[in-house]
């Protein structure tokens, strides 16, 4: 594309940056559009050095005459390439631009930066690479030789305030094709001169025609929670896909999780330092993090604090060394959390956008029925508070589960439910008829449940056990250590399920189509919640305890339960692939890094 073909309009307040923008895009071929500015000087100095530039001026640009420089634009060019916003300033809680032609900015001529941006949308779609800079801050001259530059925003909260507006105003272009560009002013300490920030700015403005299309490829934090296997075995499936998207992701991961991931994942793929763009690549990073203590089958709240608390040296050292070792100068442009904290808090610290991938924010973010509610409100609403708390304001949340309750009307934008999402053995397995089946499959992985083997022994029926971490026959009782596929195939084999209110076996036992009994944790509301789903829906029994008479009702019932989850089809995690690249690709549009220690150092 040749740069004359290239249109370019600048708004702001007359300084002489602007002239500098304009300058350096005539030196390039570029046609400027300016607002209020005759710009003799720079179409002089530009005339002495052989060149002819290609400058229109417009009115002074305001909420009255916005319409009128719009149809000019569109009558003479049919598009708009670059849109640059200069000087733009907080003002009583609103990002503007002031207006007034040189009297600095004192005076009180604004307009609302978004709203006038938004008004060229329909001119800037019409460019095939079309990009807005936005320009914040102020110059001083300091230095009226070196012309030096300071900011214009001096303490932490007005930097969160400019981190949010950039966010807002991010969002309301993610729709389109338009690129979005931040400068502010002053913060790259090795750009001192007035001349040096209009280059900066001008070459971000011209980077979608001098430069092939951005890769896809994108850097991706992806922070899992490593207690239970649940979020592992969830984020595996999310893994491949970003693996078949040929991004490069660094996986933060504890406890038993870790293992899981990093067996499955780090002899396959090639690691991020060392991955061409286009090339899948990935790091799987241990970091220390949270345990759960169980007694008697009852989650123990005090004996998992202290645990924690006696750990807690070792986890912030060794997670300090990941934050800055593995993290912040490989400067990711996206995170997906899987309800866990340190990615989160990663994000937040640095403008990141993040997505939530989970099942808990089901709790927050939709309508729980009051049944549902009423045989604990203390832990429901315990646990709700502390869903709500830990991953607020994510840019979106995929919630996963085989339940559907109605999203609040004041999440529905940014919330999506998806199916169960199911590992590939899960979709690949070949289930007999519940009413068919050769077994019962158990999983049970606190070991402090006494009862558990003694009434599975009367129960009579055969029972196969996993999660215990034996391996024997015992009478009616044949227990086995873990093995992903033997454990697939011994549950699509399965009569039925009998295990604790964890979503993860929930999720794929619904989706093969075994009736579940289900003993939810005590103290953990979130396995309440899905049992009672199970057992309002016809899949199974949701029971306190495992009782002997209990378990042979249930078994009785095989068949009521099995025509109930007949109606029940997975889409083989389509709906969640879906929505993963779609989100990714809007957030690949509006990347921008914002290191909140830069200026500290």
């Amino acid at each position: 594309m040749e740069m004359s073909l290239i249109v370019a309009l600048i708004i702001g307040t007359g300084h002489e940056l602007e002239d500098e923008i304009a300058y350096q895009l005539g030196k390039k071929g570029i046609c400027v559009l300016f607002c209020g500015n005759k710009l003799e000087g720079v179409i002089k100095t530009l005339n002495d050095e052989g060149i002819e530039p290609k400058f229109i001026v417009f009115d002074t640009i305001d909420l009255k005459t916005i319409d009128r420089v719009i149809g000019q634009i569109n009558e003479q060019f049919g598009k708009l390439d670059i849109l640059i916003n200069v000087g733009i300033l907080l003002d009583n809680g609103q990002f503007k631009i002031n207006i007034m032609l040189r009297q600095g900015f004192e005076a009180k001529g604004f307009f609302d930066t978004l709203t006038v941006s938004q008004a060229f949308i329909p001119l800037l779609q019409k460019s095939p690479s079309s990009c807005v800079i936005n320009v914040y801050g102020k110059m001083n001259d300091q230095n009226s030789r070196l012309k030096s530059l300071t900011g214009l925003f001096q303490d932490c909260s007005s930097k969160i305030a400019l981190h949010q507006f950039i966010d807002h105003f991010n969002k309301q272009f993610s729709n389109t094709n338009i690129k979005i560009n931040s400068v502010t002013i002053g913060d790259d300490k090795n750009v001192q001169t007035i001349q040096k920030e209009a280059n900066r700015i001008v070459h971000l403005a011209l980077l979608p025609f001098v430069q092939p299309a951005k890769s896809k490829t994108m850097r991706i934090l992806y922070g899992v929670v490593g207690e239970g296997m649940g979020h592992a075995t969830r984020a595996k499936v999310v893994l491949e896909m970003l693996m078949m998207e040929q991004h490069h992701v660094k996986v933060v991961v504890s406890n038993r999780a870790y293992k899981f991931l990093d067996e499955n994942f780090s002899n396959r793929f090639s690691r991020c330092a060392t991955a061409r763009e286009g090339e899948a690549a990935i790091d799987i990073v241990e970091i220390e993090g949270l345990t759960m203590q169980y007694v008697n089958n009852v989650f123990d709240e005090k004996a998992s604090v202290l645990h924690t608390m006696q750990r807690m040296p070792n986890m912030l050292q060794k997670n300090m060394g990941a934050y800055y070792q593995n993290l912040v100068f490989w400067k990711p442009q996206a995170v997906i959390s899987d309800f866990d904290s340190f990615a989160y808090i990663f994000a937040k610290s640095h403008g990141l956008p993040i997505l939530s991938i989970d099942n808990q924010h089901v709790v927050e973010r939709c309508l729980i029925p009051d049944e549902a509610r009423e045989s604990n409100p203390k832990a429901f609403n315990t646990y709700k508070g502390f869903v709500k708390a830990k991953l607020p304001y994510c840019d979106h949340y995929i919630i996963t589960g085989f339940f559907t309750p109605e999203i609040h009307n004041n999440y529905k934008a940014k919330t999506i439910l998806v199916p169960p999402i199911l590992r590939q053995a899960i979709l690949d397995a070949k289930p007999l008829p519940s009413e068919h089946g050769e077994h019962f499959l158990v999983y049970q992985s606190s070991k402090s449940d006494t009862s558990l083997i003694s009434t599975l022994q009367a129960f009579g029926e055969k029972c196969i056990i996993y999660g215990i971490g034996r391996e024997e026959k015992i009478g009616n009782l044949e227990f086995k250590g873990f093995s992903e596929q033997g454990f697939v195939d011994d549950l699509a084999r399965a009569k039925g399920v009998i295990a604790n209110g964890g979503l993860s076996l929930m999720n794929e036992a619904v989706s093969l189509q075994r009736p579940f009994f289900s003993v939810p944790v005590e103290n953990q509301y979130e396995q309440v919640l899905n049992a009672w789903y199970l057992q309002k829906l016809g899949y199974g029994v949701f029971a306190d305890k495992i009782e002997l008479q209990a378990l042979r009702d249930w078994a009785q019932n095989i068949p009521k339960y099995a025509k109930a989850l007949s109606d029940y089809h997975h889409d083989s995690n389509m709906q969640l692939y879906k929505t993963v690249k779609r989100v990714l690709e809007e957030f690949n549009r509006r990347f921008i890094w914002w290191d909140p220690l830069k200026n500290l150092k």
